[in-house]
């Protein structure tokens, strides 16, 4: 299979955010962590917005930035190839940012965190939409189901280990699932009305955790 420029796209970027890091004062330091963006229930609520969006491409050490890295490298290019490099992007933004709606509606207040993880569980939720939303399509079945067992483990595997932000893992495989019923495999079109209530349960799951997590912390403060 072709490299995927997007995949290689955005594996540059968080190699190079990563360096900046490390050379600012190191990536594990909780201060340089807030001064990148990295994502902050207290900071999200005072109006730091792009605090959702900016963690995706944030890692704290350097096994953490080896580890997704092999993750988008070995499944990025099988995605891109499936959507386009353009509905790509959008995907993996997207879910990236569900997954940290999560964290803000039910992530511990103090907690800073940060990682690509939130997009890659996005990219193990699409796989799993697919193999929902074409499993009239018995090639896409399997390739869905075959994530399955990843997904198990992974997730588990979240649960074991201290330190692993669990709740961006859980909104970004949410988020990924939704999206599978709105973007279309290229030259496999998707019914208009999964389209729309794809998006619409997007849209109302995305405001349900900002309205949870803005009450979360107004309770605190």
């Amino acid at each position: 299979m072709a490299k995927g420029k997007m995949t290689r796209i955005l594996m540059a970027i968080n190699v190079i955010v990563f360096i900046f890091m490390t050379v600012t004062g190191g990536s594990e330091n909780i201060e340089n962590l807030l001064r990148f963006n990295a994502m902050s229930k207290i900071h999200v609520y005072q109006g730091e917005w792009w605090r959702l969006f900016c963690p995706i491409f944030i890692h704290i050490g350097v096994f953490h930035l080896l580890m997704n890295m092999y993750f988008l490298n070995s499944v990025g290019d099988t995605f891109e190839s499936l959507y386009g490099s353009k509905n790509f992007l959008i995907i993996y933004l997207l879910t990236g940012v569900m997954g940290n709606l999560f964290t803000y509606a039910f992530g511990e207040i103090t907690s800073v965190s940060a990682g690509a993880s939130t997009s890659l569980y996005g990219l193990f939720g699409l796989a799993l939409g697919i193999m929902f939303n074409y499993r009239d399509n018995e090639f896409l079945r399997q390739f869905g189901s075959s994530f399955i067992g990843i997904v198990a483990i992974n997730i588990i595997y979240s649960f074991m280990v201290p330190g692993i932000g669990i709740t961006g893992h859980i909104g970004g495989l949410l988020g990924g699932f939704i999206l599978a019923g709105f973007f279309p495999i290229m030259n496999m079109p998707l019914p208009t009305s999964t389209k729309i209530i794809a998006i619409i349960a997007f849209g109302l799951i995305a405001m349900g955790f900002i309205y949870i997590g803005n009450r979360s912390v107004a309770q605190v403060l």
